[in-house]
């Protein structure tokens, strides 16, 4: 640790978010922790919380500790959701603290008689901290009311955070440098805790595999729930009768140690529902993308899927939302490419569509996303989180060989995926192209496995409109956690003869389904060619009665064998008046 480490700056802010960037700054790890209401009650609420103020959010750090990070996006983003979060930090090395608590603990630490140091006031005691050079032992000296602190020994809650009591953690004035920890006291923590178990079995473990076998051996106690002490124990005893010749007593409290810090087999597996916090799903441009999960965009090749992506994305870096929508999330943008070249097509169409390219980051050189990829993938969110990655088209990403028609295959594709989605909260939009075929569903039209339409939780069709050929249509095949959307309407401008195109957009047409915008024209369907003539005849001798709601329409038109693509085209050749009556459409004639 420098000798010049100081509280100084956001770190005496009585904001936590500003707090916890500052440690963050400086190479702190932070986990967002639960906070405390008005009435002193820890924001879990959960009545029997045994560690109210002091335990991480799980929905945002599902893996607790193991989950804190120093992405100065994400503790943005914990705090934009839990204002009245408290947070603890992961000190960064060479930082030790003396966690003091209550009279047994002040009386403890006034006999180390320690140098003067920066002190931070908690609920019922003081947080002492000291800078070291010398790695201190994993298993440390039990201190009466003491708790030892430092990078491999859990996080510390930290100033401004609000204590139980009502109190928050405050630095003391006085003393603001850090001292260094004494020598001598860092030579005491060594342990002297003794570990003992019987082992009546000999065997013959010879040098060269003794590592080996007791890590496995470690393994399976751990496996069944073991504890480090107790597999430590066990260890020092079959080296001891079956190691020939037996490690030190120190190799062996490693393996011990190493294997103790594992999951046991069941505990990452498995969990309690009482234990996991209700969430609403949320939106990064409302009911159409979804945070923290993947949405698919379908569309034929040449038809604007990536323009449109690219309007999406522009709005997102700016802030300003489509006029469809009445808000967008702001942030950063990952453009994964495998088909557009970033200075001849990305940029300009994104700059054509007024984005902050500052905001845009995108893949230099291709990779597919198998293991390797997948970890340079999750290195960038960890480090750039942003709030939306355009995967475009998502089967050039899978690994070589993969074939993109298997269930079995796409499907482990698609949950690593959808994992990253979930771990960094952020919207995932991947992209294909449609298949010749007809299918029997909408997100069945996708080149690739039904796999993938399963794994996404909102499914867009692009294509042409059905009565304007000038203009697309993006309509909602699927929508797990909302009502669809309305049809989203736009035209490709044009800008010139050798620039790229910019969105217009266009008013939201309700009744537009993505049926009719997978529907054949009538002139590849096969049917008479004066079909549209007696569907018209007939909505007319029907409308004459007096206004009709559409859904009773369709009904009738299905009776009468009018598709809804021909019936919506004869609803415009007669003109007809669209209202509103409560939720329902209603046709009349004008």
């Amino acid at each position: 640790m420098r000798k010049a480490f100081r509280f100084e700056g956001d770190m005496l802010s009585s904001s936590t978010i500003k707090a916890a960037l500052a440690w963050a700054r400086q190479g702190g790890k932070v986990v967002v922790l639960h906070g405390i209401d008005d009435n002193g009650h820890c924001t879990c609420k959960r009545v029997d919380c045994k560690s109210p103020g002091k335990h991480p959010i799980a929905e945002l750090f599902p893996k607790g500790q193991h989950s804190a990070t120093n992405s100065a996006a994400k503790i943005r983003r914990a705090f934009k959701k839990h204002p009245n979060a408290n947070f603890g930090v992961i000190l960064p090395p060479g930082l030790v603290v003396l966690d003091v608590d209550g009279p047994e603990g002040a009386e403890t630490f006034k006999k180390l008689n320690m140098p003067p140091t920066l002190s931070v006031r908690t609920g019922r005691g003081t947080h002492h901290y000291f800078r070291t050079s010398v790695a201190l032992p994993k298993k440390k000296a039990l201190l009466p009311g003491i708790d030892i602190k430092d990078n491999a020994s859990g996080y510390l809650v930290s100033p401004p955070s609000m204590h139980k009591c009502g109190r928050r953690y405050r630095v003391r004035r006085g003393e603001a440098s850090v001292a260094a920890l004494p020598a001598d006291f860092a030579r005491t923590l060594t342990s002297t805790e003794s570990r003992t178990a019987r082992f009546d079995t000999l065997g013959s473990f010879k040098a060269g595999s003794r590592n080996n076998e007791l890590t496995k051996i470690a393994g399976s106690l751990r496996f069944r729930g073991l504890a480090e002490t107790a597999i430590a124990g066990a260890l020092q005893a079959i080296n001891a009768a079956a190691c020939s010749p037996p490690l030190d007593t120190d190799e062996v409290e490693r393996i011990a140690s190493s294997v103790g810090k594992y999951e046991a087999g069941h505990e990452e597996a498995f969990g309690w529902l009482a234990d996991v916090e209700e969430s609403t799903p949320q939106f990064t441009l409302y009911p159409y993308i979804v945070k923290g999960a993947l949405t698919v965009l379908d569309g034929n090749m040449g038809q604007g899927k990536s323009t449109f992506t690219c309007a999406i994305a522009a709005a997102v870096t700016t802030g300003k939302p489509p006029p469809f929508a009445d808000v967008i999330e702001a942030g950063s943008v990952l453009f994964m490419s495998a088909e557009d070249d970033p200075s001849r097509v990305l940029k300009p169409r994104l700059m054509k569509a007024g984005a902050d390219v500052s905001k845009v980051r995108f893949q230099q050189e291709p990779f597919s996303l198998d293991e390797s990829g997948l970890a340079l993938l999750r290195q960038e969110l960890s480090a750039n989180t942003p709030a939306l990655v355009v995967i475009d088209p998502i089967i050039a990403f899978m690994k070589e060989g993969a074939d993109g028609n298997k269930a079995t295959e796409t499907m482990h594709f698609m949950v690593q995926i959808d994992q990253l989605a979930r771990e960094f909260d952020t919207a995932i939009l991947i992209v294909r192209h449609l298949r010749k075929a007809r299918a029997d569903h909408a997100m069945h039209q996708g080149i690739g496995s039904i796999s993938i339409a399963a794994r996404v939780r909102s499914g867009l069709i692009l294509a042409p409109h059905p009565d304007d050929p000038r203009l697309r249509a993006v309509a909602h095949a699927k929508s797990n956690y909302a009502e669809p959307g309305p049809a989203i309407v736009f035209e490709l401008q044009s800008t010139g003869p050798r620039s790229h195109p910019r969105v217009k957009w266009h008013p939201c047409e309700p009744e537009l389904t993505v049926g009719e915008l997978l529907a054949p024209p009538e002139t590849e369907s096969g049917r008479p060619p004066r079909e549209r003539d007696t569907a018209t005849a007939w909505l007319e001798s029907v409308l004459r009665k007096g206004p009709v709601k559409k859904k009773v329409l369709d009904g009738w038109a299905k009776e009468e064998g009018v598709s809804l693509p021909t019936l919506r085209r004869a609803g415009e050749a007669l003109g007809v008046v669209k209202s509103k009556e409560g939720k329902a459409s209603v046709w009349a004639l004008p």
